[in-house]
């Protein structure tokens, strides 16, 4: 049951180009959602925490 734990509190890095300048994005999800705002390097866009994926 221990690695079940770990697995549910791991953190995924994804990349998605920004919907608003096409550039590269990274995201960082838990659960299905998003564990920290993502913000757009080129452009300031952001996806808010808690977005889901």
């Amino acid at each position: 049951m221990d690695g079940c734990q770990e697995a549910r509190n791991a953190i995924t890095i994804r990349e998605i180009p920004c919907p608003r300048c096409g550039e590269s994005m990274e995201l960082f999800i838990k659960d299905g959602f998003l564990a920290a705002d993502a913000i757009c390097d080129s452009c300031g866009y952001v996806i808010p925490a808690g977005s889901n994926e």
